[in-house]
């Protein structure tokens, strides 16, 4: 497996404050996704501001338009018909952290009577102007491939909860052959990632998605309206 793969696994943990366990393939595709604008607003984390806005109305997705020159770039800022599908329909979460300030695209579906999250780094940058042309890019150059977050959502009516996959949990089901969802290890990185196709990683929701063993408080994320 490219070690770039398990490398975004490990920035995608960084930067949501959960366990090292991501999906190589995506949980949401552009024919399960959902909408709920429950979703949408200026929240807070830990007293770091994060914005959620709908991906066509958002700051990012105009900032792209904004640096096409033609209408034809503008028609092709997504890069197929499935993703525009998808991405029309999905979020953009917006904080600044640590000097830059990151997006990730966050996609819902509904399973039974529970709702999903689907969340992957899309793009960050640096606040001030780089001075060196050795900074690090995180999330552009190379062969890179985005892995994904999976988390379950709960609404109230101030606050979002996003809760996390267990990782002890769901690996030591894997470990004694209890569920059959496929990953690999990578002990470089201290990293697991799931490789099950999306439609298995449905049907594991689906099926466990109410056992509360699944999630843990370590691996909650709860913003708070602002």
């Amino acid at each position: 497996m490219n070690k770039k793969v398990y490398l975004a696994a490990a920035i995608t943990s960084m930067i949501l404050l959960s366990s090292c366990l991501t999906s190589l393939q995506r949980l949401v595709t552009y024919s399960t996704v959902t909408t709920d604008n429950r979703i949408i607003g200026n929240w807070q984390y830990e007293g770091l501001p994060i914005k959620i806005e709908s991906i066509p109305g958002s700051h990012f997705y105009n900032e792209i338009l904004a640096s096409f020159s033609t209408t034809e770039e503008k028609k092709s800022v997504y890069e197929s018909k499935e993703d525009s599908m998808l991405y029309t329909k999905s979020y953009v979460v917006d904080f600044i952290k640590k000097g830059y300030r990151y997006y990730m695209a966050c996609s819902l579906i509904r399973l039974g009577n529970d709702i999903f999250a689907d969340i992957e780094p899309i793009d960050a940058k640096p606040l001030n102007n780089p001075t060196t042309k050795d900074v690090d890019d995180l999330f552009h150059g190379g062969t890179y491939i985005s892995s994904h977050s999976i988390a379950k959502v709960v609404f109230r009516e101030k606050e979002t909860e996003f809760r996390f996959l267990n990782s002890d949990f769901i690996l030591d089901q894997l470990k004694n052959g209890r569920v059959s969802i496929k990953y690999e290890k990578d002990d470089l990185f201290q990293t697991n990632l799931i490789t099950s196709s999306s439609k298995d990683l449905q049907q594991f929701l689906a099926k466990y998605g109410n056992d509360e063993r699944l999630y843990s408080k370590e691996n909650t994320v709860t913003l708070k309206k602002i």
